[in-house]
């Protein structure tokens, strides 16, 4: 049995965001109701249309017929559970199909709206598209550095589209499970723009703590087309031409490489700055193009302790071994697609067969039964459901904080000297993955470090770690040891490269499944493989890999993190089971790949960004005016015959005759997507601009060191103006969680004197 079975889901929405969100649940036994007007989805052009459409019913509505809107009507009324939209406040409002209208008849119905920019407020009107999102964001400029020019850079792969489509299944799920303990129905709304929010990572906290004086501003801006990569971070190519990116950033994975590289270290260390650096800098490019790429990957595969990987395009990562031996490729009729989004091993999912359609005399059905109210209502959905995370850095933590955001208690496992992310960056961007937790820190390797932790999972709903195989058994923290205790568990583990395949048992970090699964070779228009490059043009090269691959992998996994607690959850509503769960970096960035992550005869390629990284063609790019930049995006030739030039240079001549946001307010009276594209980076977007609080893409908070600040909105909004905790610190609830299980003062006072617990101590 599939643990979506039973559920009907009305998709009336158009394009990838509610198509990828409903996918994920056809694909675990949901029926999906998919509406489109008469002729179809307008966006079933595009190549993914056929893989975000499958598993599903079509049925045609024209809304423009009051009685086809009757039979809609109808249709939600007596059998949804769930009603997902990308149809306007004021569309939803006309045909009496919005939250209110329907939920007097339904009231146990779960419904959610989609938006570009949101419902109400300035750019409520802008099209939903996510480019002319991320250009408005400041997205393009945080690209800016990863081509030769100054100013915004293409912003290529579309993680808001995929961050905002996992949100709006696991707020399908969340309500689900609410609803299955309530019989309550919910109503939340979230959009492209909210989808931007988790590739912010430290921007937003960070100005504001060199506006507080807690941080020095750096002195003098540093030009982002001078920044090389950490050596810990860098890329390198091979000695057939082939490139390989490395991502050893914890000290004992960067001391591997080196010695399985046979790289020797001076005395003192890899130097900090200076002439030094940039020595040895040259001296690791110049080793590795020593052996050709097959030869390294040998290497380190066999050495198990190094971070590495080949840069690949999306399409050669269909191929992929650790991919395709993980279930992120599947085998559906006519050629390959991606793979369910999260391998669950009790009540696993199966790709589904292409869409068909339907009619409403198939679809009739019985009135649905109201299920009777067991629980107090409450405004979140998933208060009353527990979390123990022991998950270090961005990926595991942002996906359990993403769970807080939706009312879960999660309670966070450290070791005693906080999680390792904590002390970079000042803790800035540790503090956004960990917004409404409870910290314990503790020693794992002791006995009684051991069986707190297990005491604390006994009364969890949800595990998280992202621990490498093996090392959970070690630690006692296996599902068999837990599920003894805790049979309804949902445990999830979350690592690098998945459970099979020949990277099972090595480490991953953050820019391993950008190089991995294509998204940075499109973003930087494909990379040179053949012709000779002097060391110069090599660590060029190398300096715009890192631009282009920074802030996108491990939010991609975050998201797809809560996308499987809620299943997992919901699957538990309908089994009474718990279970183990997989999911990886490797799997989640396929799907931050949506748009090319499959294949079929005669498939179109993916539209190729320009060198420049401007964009993908002179009606879908960014210009530069007589000051600032737009992003331009024409949908037809009416719209382009609006501009009245001939070609691009044409048009490059006449944008530079005006300002920028004279553009942008003199296109988008024509109805044309035309925004200024460089005013900022995110956080002067989420700091400045007004509508950012308007639509709570930031929200008030508090913080045990920093006091009163701004920190990132929710991902989808269940209840407006809701409170939201700010950042946990390590330790601050060890008491609290100790005193709970069942410890008294003297026991606490012993295991703290002992070090098998740490409390928080201000500095």
């Amino acid at each position: 049995m599939l643990p979506l079975e039973g559920l009907r889901f009305i998709e009336l929405g158009l394009g990838p965001v509610t198509g990828l969100a409903t996918m994920m649940l056809a694909d675990f036994g949901a029926e999906v109701i998919k509406i489109e007007p008469p002729g179809g989805d307008p966006n079933q052009a595009m190549p993914s249309s056929r893989m975000w459409s499958r598993g599903k019913a079509i049925l045609e509505v024209d809304l423009g017929d009051d009685a086809e809107v009757a039979k809609l009507h109808r249709l939600i009324c007596d059998s949804a559970d769930a009603v997902v939209t990308t149809l306007s406040k004021d569309e939803r409002e006309l045909k009496h199909l919005d939250y209110t209208s329907l939920s007097r008849n339904r009231p146990d119905l779960i419904y959610g709206s989609v938006t570009g920019f949101g419902d109400s407020g300035a750019y409520a009107q802008y099209p939903a598209d996510e480019p002319v999102v991320a250009a408005k964001f400041g997205r393009m400029m945080s690209f800016e550095g990863s081509a030769g020019h100054a100013g915004p850079n293409y912003a290529a792969l579309q993680v808001a589209t995929h961050a905002t489509a996992q949100s709006v299944a696991t707020a399908l799920l969340a309500a689900s499970h609410a609803r299955a303990q309530t019989g309550k129905g919910f109503e939340f709304d979230t959009s492209i723009l909210r989808g931007m929010l988790p590739y912010d990572l430290a921007g937003l906290q960070t100005e504001q703590l060199v506006q507080k004086g807690l941080i020095e501003r750096p002195a003098g801006r540093q030009d982002p087309r001078a920044v090389l990569p950490r050596i810990y971070y860098h890329a390198a190519r091979t000695r057939d031409g082939r490139w390989l990116q490395f991502g050893n950033l914890l000290p004992h994975l960067e001391a591997n490489f080196y010695r399985a590289a046979g790289i020797k270290v001076p005395d003192g260390g890899v130097p900090k700055s200076g002439p030094a650096l940039e020595q040895f800098r040259d001296q690791l490019l110049e080793h590795i193009q020593t052996r050709d790429l097959a030869e390294w990957m040998e290497i380190f595969v066999a050495d198990g302790g190094v971070v590495a990987h080949p840069y690949q395009t999306t399409q050669e990562a269909l191929t992929d071994p650790d991919l395709t031996a993980n279930g992120h490729v599947a085998e559906v009729t006519g050629g390959l697609q991606l793979g369910v989004v999260a391998q669950l091993s009790a009540t696993p999912g199966q790709a589904g067969d292409a869409a068909c359609r339907t009619s409403f005399a198939q679809l009739a059905s019985g009135q649905l039964q109201v299920p009777p109210r067991t629980a107090a209502d409450p405004q979140r959905p998933l208060e009353g459901v527990t979390v123990v995370e022991a998950a270090t850095i961005i990926a595991a933590p942002l996906g359990a904080a993403t769970l807080a955001d939706l009312g879960a208690r999660v309670i966070k496992l450290e070791p005693l000297s906080g999680d390792p992310f904590r002390s970079m960056m000042h803790g800035i961007g540790a503090a956004k993955c960990n917004t409404g937790k409870e910290s314990i820190c503790l020693d794992l390797k002791s006995a009684a470090g051991k069986a707190i932790a297990a005491q604390l999972i006994e009364q969890a709903d949800i595990f998280i770690h992202n621990y490498r195989p093996g090392v959970p058994e070690k630690l006692g923290l296996g599902y068999d040891d837990l599920a003894q205790h805790n049979p309804e568990l949902i445990y999830i583990s979350a690592n690098g490269y998945g459970p099979a395949g020949p990277g099972a048992k090595r480490p991953s970090t953050h820019p391993i499944p950008g190089a991995a699964l294509g998204g940075v070779v499109w973003q930087m228009g494909g990379l040179p493989q053949d012709q000779p490059l002097t060391l110069t043009e090599i660590r060029e090269i190398t300096r715009r890999l890192f631009r282009a691959n920074e802030v996108n992998p491990d939010p991609n996994t975050s998201m797809v993190v809560a996308t499987t607690a809620t299943l997992g959850l919901l699957a538990r509503d309908m089994t009474g089971k718990g279970q183990k769960i997989f999911i990886d970096m490797f799997g989640a960035n396929a799907y931050a790949n949506w748009d090319d992550f499959l294949s079929f005869e005669g498939k179109p390629e993916r539209p190729a960004v320009d060198t420049e990284q401007y964009g993908l063609g002179p009606r879908h790019r960014l210009y530069e005016c007589a000051s600032g930049w737009v992003f331009l995006k024409i949908s037809t030739d009416e719209q382009w015959a609006l501009l009245g030039v001939a070609d691009v240079d044409e048009l490059e001549a006449r944008f530079k005759t005006d300002a920028a946001d004279a553009w942008e307010e003199k296109l988008t009276a024509l109805g044309i997507a035309c925004v200024r594209a460089d005013t900022g980076w995110p956080a002067e977007f989420l700091l400045h601009d007004p509508f950012a609080r308007e639509q709570e893409l930031v929200v008030p908070a508090v913080h045990g060191e920093w006091g009163e600040y701004l920190r990132h909105g929710p991902m989808v909004r269940f209840a407006h103006h809701a409170s939201y905790p700010g950042a946990s610190l390590p330790g601050d609830a060890t008491v609290s969680l100790l005193e709970e299980i069942g410890y008294d003062r003297s026991a606490i006072a012993q295991l703290l004197e002992s070090s098998v617990v740490r409390q928080y101590e201000k500095l």
